[in-house]
């Protein structure tokens, strides 16, 4: 079953049983919380080669890596940081804000983009948006 639709089943599930005032804690395990990162940083790497820069994203810790290539990094992370979604060719907005805000729920702080000539890091905010650190 979908990890992310576990979470919101269970969510739903705590919601119907708590009071209105009650606070609602889900506890994912580091199993679940890694396959999360994969998922969404596998779902990255689709994002940005819909927007015509082909990455390999991985993750370490709490960092996810972007490797752009010849790619300008700073023009990958203007096209990261903007908070809209763009098509795709299958018809779909490419949500890369909602992947970033999904990915900073589970832990990853920051992305690091590596171009082949240059590096670049993006802090993530509690929001899902980015800024840059250096």
């Amino acid at each position: 079953m979908n990890t992310k639709l576990l979470i919101i089943v269970a969510a739903a599930i705590l919601a119907a049983c708590s009071s209105s005032n009650r606070i609602i804690t889900i506890t994912i395990n580091e199993v679940t919380a890694k396959l999360f990162r994969d998922k969404n940083a596998s779902k990255l790497a689709m994002q940005l080669a819909n927007i015509n820069y082909p990455a390999t994203v991985t993750h370490e810790g709490d960092t996810v890596n972007i490797h752009v290539g010849q790619a300008p990094v700073r023009d990958v992370r203007r096209s990261i940081c903007r908070q809209f979604g763009w098509p795709s060719f299958a018809g779909k907005m490419a949500r890369i804000d909602d992947t970033l805000r999904n990915l900073r729920n589970v832990g990853i702080t920051k992305l690091k983009l590596i171009g082949d000539t240059e590096t670049l890091e993006v802090e993530l905010e509690k929001d899902g948006r980015c800024r840059k650190t250096s």
